[in-house]
């Protein structure tokens, strides 16, 4: 792993300072994070578990301001080697710790280690918590305090050294308080749409929305509206934050929205109950008047015409595969395709078996979904190449 020139923070960091910058997203959706951020950031390098970015404190606050897919980013402060516990708390001391705290902070440590002499992580956090006390970070229990989040991760003896940015993970949007039994992470939704090469110029329709994340998601894609416009961040407690140049990337994001959907996104589930979820999920997000909400099994759906449209959902796996009412949910969906002339379909369920009740598979792409492995499969007609935007930023 190359050496990282340690960044020389002060107080009042200028904008133009190169970072190191680094956005995490979960496995297998490394490349549609990529094409997320190409358009954000000029330098940016796809590697296992995100992006690698190089770019100033700008990029940084437009990468948590529009990223969809990155679960955070991280900003790397600097890479050392060390072959014992007492060189790396003091190689870790010189690196610039003041930047990232005005006040005092509570610290959290999260460290790994391949193939390093130092594999024991607690021994590795605690002489990092050591090496940040002796660089004069003030740690504090409050919980009231900002949170400094550091990531030490080890490999062949060098410790890279980075701390998050985001604070709160960025799939916490914020609207989904409850979800319908089966949740969908938010930074899933927007990978699942660009995979199955959504556009907001299509129809949409999820016929088994849960708490409606794949319809909300489509709503804020194709509102141009920005996953992160009204929630904090960590970077907003470092000393060199600059209120006036966040507050000029939030004005510009809240006049590039737009006011209404190009077609209709539709979304519906058979369970009142489950629908009613969907519908305070919805109004929580500020989409509920962009979206069409019915209380109706998959059978009794009937999808209005259009030129080209998308049914994309999340239906129930089961345990068994032959379950005879879990085949004909599936069954459901490919005969729902099958009297929707102009719609495409795309299931994400965890066998070919399953997708194969709905209808032959074009293409699959496999993922991870709550630790279960899951795929995308395009059932029936070809699925169009993946080429939505999922960013509005640039």
């Amino acid at each position: 792993m190359p050496s990282i020139t340690p960044v020389t923070w002060s107080a009042s960091l200028p904008s133009s300072t190169q970072l190191e910058l680094f956005a995490v997203t979960a496995p297998g959706l490394e490349s549609c994070l990529l094409a997320e951020l190409q358009p954000l950031a000029e330098r940016s390098r796809l590697v296992a578990g995100g992006v690698e970015i190089h770019g100033d404190l700008t990029t940084l606050y437009r990468l948590n301001l529009w990223s969809r897919l990155a679960t955070r980013v991280l900003l790397r402060v600097g890479t050392v080697h060390a072959l014992h516990f007492e060189e790396l708390r003091r190689k870790t001391t010189a690196l610039p710790w003041s930047g990232f705290a005005r006040s005092a902070v509570r610290l959290r440590i999260s460290a790994t280690a391949h193939h390093c002499r130092l594999i024991h992580t607690g021994a590795i956090s605690e002489r990092v918590s050591l090496a940040l006390g002796d660089a004069g970070v003030p740690v504090t229990t409050d919980e009231s305090a900002p949170l400094l989040h550091v990531f030490v991760r080890g490999d062949q003896d060098h410790f890279t050294l980075s701390v998050d940015s985001s604070g709160e993970l960025l799939h916490r949007r914020g609207y989904r308080l409850q979800d319908g039994g089966a949740p969908l992470r938010e930074t899933l939704a927007p990978a699942l749409l660009h995979l199955a090469g959504y556009l907001p110029s299509q129809t949409l329709c999820d016929p088994m929305c849960g708490a409606a994340t794949l319809a909300i998601e489509a709503a804020l894609l194709s509102l141009r509206r920005a996953p992160g416009i009204g929630r904090p961040f960590a970077f907003q407690d470092w000393p060199g934050f600059e209120p006036s140049r966040w507050q000029q990337l939030v004005d510009e994001a809240r006049a590039g929205e737009l006011s209404q959907l190009a077609q209709p996104i539709l979304a519906s589930d058979r369970d009142p109950q489950v629908l009613e979820i969907a519908r305070r999920n919805a109004e929580r997000a500020g989409v509920l008047p962009h979206l069409q909400l019915h209380c109706l099994d998959v059978h009794q759906l009937k999808l209005p015409s259009a030129a080209e449209g998308l049914i994309l959902c999340n239906p129930p796996y089961g345990k068994r595969l032959r379950q005879p009412r879990l085949v004909e949910t599936y069954r459901g969906l490919g005969s729902l395709l099958r009297r929707s002339p102009g719609f495409r379909l795309a299931i994400l369920t965890t066998t070919p078996q399953l997708a194969q009740a709905a209808g032959p598979i074009g293409n699959v792409h496999w993922l991870r979904n709550g630790g279960l492995r899951v795929g995308l499969f395009s059932v029936g007609k070809p699925q169009r190449e993946a080429t939505a935007t999922l960013s509005s930023a640039s």
